[in-house]
């Protein structure tokens, strides 16, 4: 230990120790050794206290760095000559360097070239003059990954004066972006599809101020788009509607009373040009963040309107057509105008007329003559319905009716003749019993079966006729007939089949014919279960001449 010193502990009088120094030498003329010694004790306590404040600071600097590591944001400190001092776990992430490949590297190693090469001039201009360019301010730039690939960030830098250190924060914006470009990419979608849609549609303020419209609504009033955003809603209604909108919303807006709001409507709407057009109207409104708006579409039915018209029209016309012919002749004449005629082999003919007509009309009114046939006609129509049978025409009191024949009742049209004839002297007696002003009326008919030929004359007023034999002979049976009685052929006798009563009247002397042998029709059994629908029809007419007899009694009443 002779010529060093050492750290020794030393021990007082009371028998407390100290650390202290120890430095020894040797005197060789006297053969003496001298020790010098100091006490350490204060070197101690400031040492401890210095080891203290430096476990504290690291503590403290791990701290930050863990809470800067932590942190959703990449961070760089970087020193004057823009080498990076620190990173944090963040930058690491983001970039794919690791701290150890940041550290002592330039900053502008995750910049993209053409940034990069003007950085740190920058940097010195900022430093030479201390103006600020991006010092203290967010700017959106574009940043440089390590495996090339560059990316959208928000950077935001500030300097620590004390240190001449300068921090930056980087927030990659990748997602927002890809968020922005999506909603985006949603709201021209949108404005595509508001576009493409056939109705006009507008967006109004609450002040009634346009703010979006899309195509149609051009093309459908004749602004542009330009000339319809910021103008009043009121410049595409009728004058007398625009004076009162303002107050109608001032008054929804205060009151939350819905007149037209959540409903269709329709009205007038006027376009560039002045005309106006119907349409139906829909109002909705909408939250758009506390803001309200209204949206507003708006479709032409004029064309709508035009089309349900000439429907209308048509129906009308058709309906007209199926009133004077059959319906099966109507539909070919409406597909084929040009002549239609037809033979058919086996066609039943009736023909009826008022016994004393003219007689008991020379004391009548015309008005008379014309309710009286009106009436009793009118019956008749309905039978024929129910028989499903065509009425050829009316001359005068005569009323003529044939069957058809078709597939749809199993050819039976001379039996449906036969029943038609006898409900038509129930039609007649419901007629009587109502107690007609002049008196009561009885008719004649007759009936035949046999070959016509069948077809629509004229080109004005269409009228489905019939002619041959057959016609010819129906209107003699009618004509020689007896009062109260229907008359018919011995054809009519072997075509009506099992059901019905026939009694021999005997052999007359027909005009264009000669002698022939005639029956009257007397009765008919009830319809076997093969005419259920017949049965259900006569049923239908039953009730339906009873309700002619009360609405005679009340006319009379």
């Amino acid at each position: 230990m002779i010529g060093t010193q050492r750290e020794v502990t030393a021990c007082r009088k009371d028998g407390t120790t100290f650390p202290c120094v120890l430095g020894l030498s040797e005197t060789p003329q006297s053969g003496m050794i001298c020790g010098f010694i100091r006490d350490l004790t204060k070197d101690k306590a400031a040492q401890a206290a210095m080891m203290t404040k430096n476990r504290e600071l690291q503590m403290h600097q791990n701290l930050i760095m863990s809470i800067l590591d932590a942190s959703f944001h990449a961070l760089f400190v970087i020193n004057e000559q823009c080498i990076i001092q620190m990173v944090n776990a963040k930058s690491v992430d983001v970039f794919g360097w690791t701290k150890e490949e940041f550290i002592g590297q330039n900053i502008k190693m995750i910049m993209p070239p053409a940034i990069a090469d003007s950085h740190d001039s920058y940097v010195k201009h900022y430093l030479d003059t201390g103006i600020k360019k991006m010092i203290g301010t967010l700017r959106e730039v574009t940043a440089y990954r390590k495996d090339g690939s560059t990316f959208p960030c928000r950077l935001g830098l500030a300097e620590t004066k004390e240190s001449g250190l300068i921090c930056g924060f980087i927030h990659d914006l990748t997602e927002e972006k890809a968020a922005e470009a999506e909603i985006l990419a949603k709201k021209r979608l949108a404005e595509k599809i508001i576009d493409a849609a056939f109705d006009s549609l507008f967006v109004i303020s609450e002040r009634g101020i346009i703010e979006m419209v899309n195509r149609a609504s051009t093309t459908v009033f004749g602004w542009s788009q330009e000339e319809f955003i910021g103008q009043n809603i009121s410049m595409i209604m009728p004058t007398v509607h625009a004076e009162n909108h303002d107050d109608y919303l001032k008054r929804y807006l205060k009151t939350g009373f819905k007149k037209m709001m959540g409903k269709e409507r329709e009205v007038e709407a006027r376009r560039k040009d002045g005309s106006t057009f119907s349409c139906i109207l829909g109002m909705s409104e909408v939250d758009n963040g506390g803001t309200k708006q209204f949206v507003g579409f708006i479709r032409d039915v004029t064309l709508q309107k035009s089309l349900l018209l000439a429907q209308a029209e048509r129906e009308a016309s058709d309906s007209l057509l199926f009133n004077i012919l059959p319906e099966h002749i109507a539909r070919r004449l409406k597909q084929d105008p040009s002549h239609i005629a037809d033979l058919y082999n086996n066609t039943t003919i009736l023909f009826a007329d008022i016994v004393g007509f003219t007689d008991r009309t020379s004391v009548m009114s015309p008005h008379d003559v014309v309710m009286m046939l009106n009436d009793i006609f009118s019956r008749f129509d309905y039978l024929v319905d129910v028989y499903d049978l065509n009425k050829v025409k009316t001359i005068g009191d005569c009323y003529m009716v044939t069957s058809i024949p078709t597939d749809e009742l199993e050819n039976d049209g001379c039996s449906r003749v036969c029943r038609f004839a006898l409900d038509m002297f129930k039609a007649v007696r419901a007629f009587n019993n109502t107690g007609p002003r002049h008196g009561q009326i009885n008719f004649r008919i007759g009936i035949a079966t046999g070959q016509v030929v069948a077809g629509v004359v004229g080109t004005k007023r269409f009228l489905f006729d019939m002619w041959g034999d057959a016609v010819n002979v129906a209107a003699r049976m009618e004509q020689s007939g007896l009062a109260g009685q229907i008359q018919v052929t011995k054809e009519v006798v072997e075509s009506a089949g099992p059901d019905f009563n026939f009694e021999r009247r005997g052999t007359l002397t027909i005009k264009g014919k000669g002698p022939m042998e005639v029956f009257i029709l007397k009765s008919a059994q009830e319809p076997s279960g093969r005419h259920s629908e017949l049965d259900r029809r006569k049923s239908n007419s039953s009730r339906a001449l009873r309700a002619f007899s009360m609405l005679d009694n009340y006319h009379d009443s």
